[in-house]
């Protein structure tokens, strides 16, 4: 019996020694963390005089003193991936310190360990932004497509790098960039650039996905394009959002798009790419006919005396003959009294036709030739009042309809616009 019950003491102060000490423990450990979160030179000292096998704090205190003190930083993130050889962000601190230090070797390997032991963002672009100040541009592409597949959050920085190395346009193909939303990302970082001239092929790319959502920044890249005189680019984004049924201007096979949008007004005029624009004009307004598809513009009489309160930057190919067709009717605008449709070259600004004034009661169809120049691929439609002298500024209406503009058989003669009058 005395045996047993001193076996019993015994396992018993045992297990209480093994409290006991599993306390001090629990306290140390609380302690080192009330040091560490202070986080400051002296706190992380005390922390890991407490718990010297934390690798974090080493970490930490290579940061709080790396400025001030490089070798103690050095020697401290030497322990931190010693004692935990997986810590990535440690050998990518202990990289940087040997880069600062000018021990490229030692740094680059360092980094190069950091990035096989994490297969996250963070080690790549650490990697490419050396290769990058060291100007070794065969690694920096290397890793750099490595990269893209570990992008998350914010993608402009990797670009706005990759264009200081060499910016045409072809990143998305180069760095075999496969998500949609990064392919958006890229394509919208040219925008805000001012690279649009470089935005076809990402535009192009993006329109194979289909994607809604891309809607918006492929017509703000279309814009861009017009605005850059890229109008192969345009058209082709333009042509790519009607076929996938993302513009409401009608359906028509591959490769024979109308040169002309929107002609028949079925759709009320958006202002993007190739549509119609109606500016905001004072004493000026517009509205869609919807009994037979067409387009009122009013003049109340007090707008300005020479205004366009009708554009369409339309796509054309150069030295080409065109007519313009129409069909129109006016009310209370009296004859040469200045509205008339206007045709120049988008770039230069030449005037390429001016046509007839318009004036008619009734509903007539009309035409207008007119032929394009050298090096001319897009031309400015408007219709334009410019008030004649000795007439007082118009008041009435016109509607619009079935305008089309088409390459024509032959070049245009000086005879001038033709009218019929519709039954």
């Amino acid at each position: 019996m005395r045996t047993s019950r001193a076996v019993w003491l015994a396992g018993l102060a045992a297990l209480a020694a093994e409290f006991a000490v599993a306390g001090l423990w629990s306290v140390r450990l609380a302690a080192a963390d009330y040091w560490f979160t202070k986080e400051t030179p002296e706190g992380t000292e005390k922390a890991l005089a407490l718990t010297p096998d934390q690798s974090a704090y080493y970490v930490l205190l290579a940061l709080l003193v790396g400025d001030d003190h490089p070798s103690v930083a050095v020697a401290a993130l030497r322990k931190a991936v010693t004692l935990n050889p997986s810590d990535a962000r440690a050998w990518v601190e202990l990289g940087l310190r040997y880069e600062a230090a000018g021990d490229l070797g030692a740094a680059e390997q360092t980094l190069l360990r950091a990035a096989a032991e994490d297969k996250t963002y963070l080690p790549r672009w650490t990697l490419l932004n050396y290769y990058f100040r060291h100007n070794d541009t065969d690694r920096f592409w290397y890793w750099a497509k490595a990269a893209v597949p570990m992008i998350y959050g914010d993608a402009l920085p990797l670009f706005h790098l990759c264009g200081r190395v060499d910016e045409d346009g072809k990143l998305i193909d180069r760095l075999e960039i496969r998500k949609p939303e990064i392919q958006a990302a890229y394509l919208f970082y040219l925008l805000v650039a001012g690279r649009a001239d470089l935005a076809g092929p990402s535009s192009r790319r993006l329109l194979m996905e289909s994607r809604s959502a891309d809607v918006p920044l492929l017509l703000d890249a279309c814009d861009r394009l017009i605005d850059a005189h890229s109008v192969d680019d345009a058209v082709a984004i333009w042509n790519g959002l009607i076929h996938a049924r993302r513009l409401p201007y009608g359906d028509f096979p591959e490769g024979v798009r109308p040169t002309l949008t929107n002609g028949d007004f079925a759709a009320s005029p958006s202002g993007r790419g190739f549509d119609w624009r109606l500016p905001s004009l004072e004493g000026i307004s517009a509205a869609r006919e919807e009994t037979a598809p067409g387009l009122r513009l009013t003049f109340s009489g007090a707008q300005a005396e020479a205004a366009e309160p009708l554009v369409q930057l339309v796509p054309v190919r150069e030295r080409t003959a065109y007519e313009l067709k129409f069909v129109y009717r006016t009310s209370g605008i009296g004859a040469r009294t200045g509205l008339s449709w206007s045709i120049g070259e988008m770039g230069t600004g030449r005037s390429l036709k001016d046509g007839e004034d318009l004036a008619s009661e009734e509903q007539v169809s009309q035409r207008m030739d007119f032929a394009t120049p050298a090096g001319c691929r897009m031309v400015r439609l408007s219709l334009a009042y410019r008030r004649r002298p000795g007439t007082t500024r118009i008041a009435g209406y016109i509607v619009l309809r079935d305008v089309e503009v088409k390459p024509a058989t032959q070049f245009p003669s000086d005879d001038g616009p033709r009218s019929r009058v519709m039954k």
